[in-house]
């Protein structure tokens, strides 16, 4: 049978098949229909243009036994049947036009594609509404670790500004203390000078004294 992706000629084998003979069942390159309609045993053969890339093939299967196109399906086989089957191997089976058939397979398939198709948006919908929830979890989660971050750093910047504040105020007591002691010892070094001053004033006037009272003892 002819695979129409492939879109080659199915007789040369080289040239493009752009032609599909209904009854064959194969592609034909332009040259090659020419010559297949020309035979007088397939003259009457029906051509579909196959350039299209969406192009399906028309499948005509025949019976291999008596080469007729399959019209029927024995219901009790579960087998295409022709004409021909049809008074002979199959004779006075129940059967059903091929036509019916299908169309009955083509409600079949359709009612389990939108059965298939009706679950598959069932679980969408369920995937979306747990993808939803998911990132609703997410969301919560980074809130409540931000607003925990939130109030550690604000437990964080109260303990450094009570740190900072206890080591201020022992600076400053300290640096007071000190101040006191430098202004002390500032008071003592001036009293220690004056004194020092004092004495010398006297030890001066002592000996100024001495001298005095040496001339007067010891006039010239």
């Amino acid at each position: 049978m002819a695979q129409a992706a492939s879109k080659t000629c199915e007789i040369c084998v080289s040239a493009l098949g752009s032609w599909y003979c209904l009854d064959c069942e194969q592609c034909f390159c332009e040259n090659c229909k020419a010559l297949h309609s020309r035979q007088k045993i397939s003259a009457n053969h029906e051509f579909k243009e196959a350039s299209n890339s969406d192009f399906i093939p028309e499948v005509k299967s025949k019976c291999t036994d008596h080469n007729e196109v399959f019209s029927f399906v024995c219901i009790a086989c579960d087998v295409p049947v022709c004409v021909c089957c049809v008074t002979e191997k199959h004779n006075g089976h129940k059967l059903s036009k091929l036509k019916d058939t299908i169309a009955q397979l083509n409600t079949k398939i359709e009612k389990e594609i939108l059965a298939k198709m009706d679950k598959t948006s069932g679980n969408v919908t369920k995937l979306k509404h747990a993808i939803s929830f998911f990132n609703g979890q997410v969301e919560t989660v980074i809130k409540t670790i931000a607003e925990e971050g939130d109030k550690i750093k604000l437990m964080v910047d109260q303990y450094t500004a009570k740190r900072i504040a206890s080591i201020q105020e022992k600076a400053r007591i300290e640096s007071k203390r000190l101040s006191s002691i430098l202004s002390n010892h500032k008071i003592a070094f001036g009293n220690a000078y004056a004194l020092n001053n004092r004495k010398i004033s006297i030890e001066e006037q002592s000996r100024h004294d001495g001298s005095l009272l040496k001339n007067v003892e010891n006039p010239e």
